[in-house]
């Protein structure tokens, strides 16, 4: 369960994904975000630049997210270090 992003940093992460000016929002897939999280958009936007942001409002969770299909896979930066 080390990989779950709780209710509030999602609230935290959609405030700056509009602050940024993404017509986007995230959420959880399964009421659990240990299944991942879905970027939703009504219209076509920078994924890429939409993950940064995310990335960056949660580096102080030690936590990161990579597409995977139509999710956003959660991952724990301990676990990419030892795998480097």
């Amino acid at each position: 369960m080390a990989n779950v992003v709780h209710f509030n940093k999602i609230v935290e992460i959609n405030q700056a994904l509009k602050q940024a000016g993404l017509s986007c929002s995230i959420h959880a897939v399964g009421g659990c975000t240990c299944c991942g999280l879905e970027l939703r958009s009504p219209k076509a936007i920078n994924q890429e630049e939409a993950i940064l942001i995310i990335n960056q409002c949660l580096k102080e969770q030690w936590l990161y997210v990579y597409p995977d299909g139509q999710l956003l896979r959660i991952e724990s930066k301990f676990k990419k270090l030892v795998r480097e």
